[in-house]
Formats: C-alpha cells, structure tokens, sequence
C-alpha cells in the first residue's frame, strides 16, 4: 500500500514540475499599442477636421494648457499614422464635424 502511495506521489510531483515548466517559458508579448498624437497646427476651429492642419513630427504648440480657443493636439489609435488614415477618422468617428473634433482635444491654446 506504501508503494501505491509513492507511486502516486510521484505522478503528482511529475505533473506539477510539467505543468510549471511548460507555463514559465511562455513567451509574452510585451508591444502595446501607442495611440498617436496629432499636433494641430490652424488657426481657428472650423479647421478642426482638416486634417492637413495636423502634424505627427511638428511638435505641439507652445501655448498647450493656456486657454479654450483652438485644440492642441487630438489622440487617435496607432493606426492612424497618415493624413488619408486622420480624415477616414475624423468621417468615422465625428462625423467631420470641426466642433466636435476640437471638442475631444485633450488641451486647448490660445489663437493665434
């Protein structure tokens, strides 16, 4: 009966030190998704949907955080990498209303 016991000892420490081994060496996707930020570069809020009026190398405004007038910059999904992929979003999701858009910025400046 002793014997019985170990056995089944065994087969259970086996299928713990299996089951371990297995799972430790998962590989793990460490990319996340970084949303992009599109610098807005106009002048007054009906440009809010054109978006030849955004930038992805431009840097931001210098006046971010200041006032309520023009948007700073707008975030969109990583996938959006382009001026044609920024116009399809702005379609989809506001419908290329300018007040809309610029109401999503997450800062606001001053109008030049």
């Amino acid at each position: 009966m002793l014997k019985k016991i170990n056995i089944g000892l065994v087969a259970l420490v086996l299928g713990f030190g299996l089951t371990i081994t297995t799972s430790a060496f998962k590989t793990v996707n460490h990319s996340s998704k970084v949303d992009k930020q599109w610098n807005f570069r106009g002048n007054s809020v009906s440009e809010a949907n054109d978006q030849t009026k955004y930038s992805l190398t431009l840097p931001s405004p210098t006046e971010c955080g200041s006032d309520t007038d023009l948007p700073c910059y707008i975030i969109t999904p990583e996938s959006v990498d382009t001026e044609a992929k920024l116009h399809t979003y702005f379609m989809t999701n506001y419908g290329n209303n300018a007040a809309l858009i610029d109401g999503d910025a997450p800062e606001r400046r001053d109008a030049q």
